[in-house]
C-alpha cells in the first residue's frame, strides 16, 4: 500500500497538468466564432476624435444592422462646436470568424465614405472600431447593442451615474461626471461636477426635463450653473444605459450613463 502512493500521486499530478494545459489552450480560442450575423439589430454608437484640421469631433447615433453586412441609422455629430443634428447614416461591414472586421460608413457631414476596422465581442454584444483613412482626421469609438427593451419616458425612470468630456470652444478641455435621476414623468434632477480648462465646478445641482421615444432615442435639457445643456439620448444595453451628445453650438461633448 505504501509503495502505491507515489504512483497514485504521479497519476493525479499528470491529470492536473494535462487539465491545466487543455484549459490554457481553450482560453486561447474564441468562445464563439463570428460572422456578419454576429452584429444584428439596434446598436448605440459613440465616436470621438479629431477632424482633418485637428479640431475636436464627436458623434452619437443609433444604427440598425441587418446581420448581412450593411446598416442604416442616424447620427448627431459636433465638429468643433458646429452641430450636424440627426443625420441619416449608412454603412457596410464584413466580419471574419475570428471576430475582426472592416467596413465603410458614410460621412454625415459631406457624404464621403470613411473606412474602419473593428473587433466584435459576441458575448458582450459590443463593437470596438477605429477609422483607417489617412489624411481625414482620426476617430475611434464603440457600439453597444440595445437588445430586448421597451423604451418610453416612463420606462426610463431610474438613477444613472454618468461621465464624459470633450471641448468647449473658446473655453478649453471639458471633463464631467455626476448623477441623473429620471422620475418617469419627464423630469430630471441630479448633481454634476465639471472641469473646464482647469476650473472646477463641484457637485452642482441640475434640474430639467427629458423624453424617450419608442425608438429608444430621446432628448434631455437641464440647467447647470446658470447654463442650459441640451442632449441627444440613445439608449443601449437593454435600455439600462445610454449615450449622449450635447447639441448646443460651441460644444463638443459626449457621455455614457449607467443605472
Amino acid at each position: 500500500m505504501i509503495r502505491s502512493k507515489p504512483c497514485f500521486v504521479l497519476v493525479i499530478g499528470l491529470f492536473m497538468a494535462l487539465t491545466a494545459i487543455a484549459s490554457a489552450r481553450a482560453a486561447d480560442q474564441p468562445l464563439t466564432a463570428c460572422s456578419n450575423a454576429s452584429v444584428k439589430g439596434l446598436y448605440g454608437l459613440l465616436i470621438n476624435g479629431y477632424d482633418s484640421s485637428g479640431l475636436y469631433q464627436m458623434g452619437v447615433g443609433q444604427i440598425n444592422s441587418n446581420g448581412k453586412g450593411s446598416f442604416t441609422g442616424t447620427e448627431t455629430v459636433s465638429d468643433d462646436g458646429v452641430i450636424f443634428d440627426n443625420q441619416a447614416l449608412t454603412g457596410t461591414y464584413s466580419i471574419s470568424s475570428n471576430c475582426t472586421g472592416s467596413g465603410t460608413i458614410k460621412n454625415v457631414k459631406n457624404g464621403t465614405l470613411s473606412h474602419y476596422n473593428f473587433v466584435v465581442d459576441p458575448l458582450g454584444k459590443q463593437v470596438e472600431a477605429a477609422g483607417t483613412d489617412s489624411g481625414h482626421g482620426t476617430a475611434s469609438g464603440y457600439a453597444l447593442v440595445l437588445g430586448t427593451a421597451t423604451c418610453s419616458t416612463a420606462a426610463a425612470a431610474g438613477t444613472y451615474g454618468f461621465h464624459g468630456g470633450g471641448y468647449l470652444v473658446g473655453q478649453g478641455v471639458l471633463q464631467f461626471d455626476g448623477q441623473y435621476v429620471f422620475d418617469g414623468l419627464g423630469n430630471l434632477s441630479g448633481i454634476e461636477t465639471r472641469i473646464v480648462g482647469g476650473t472646477v465646478i463641484s457637485a452642482s445641482s441640475i434640474t430639467g426635463t427629458y423624453s424617450v421615444a419608442s425608438t429608444c432615442q430621446g432628448t434631455g435639457t437641464y440647467q447647470f450653473n446658470g447654463a442650459t445643456v441640451d442632449l441627444i439620448i440613445v439608449m443601449v444595453s437593454g435600455a439600462k444605459s445610454f449615450f449622449t451628445i450635447e447639441t448646443d453650438p460651441g460644444t463638443v461633448s459626449t457621455s455614457v450613463a449607467h443605472q
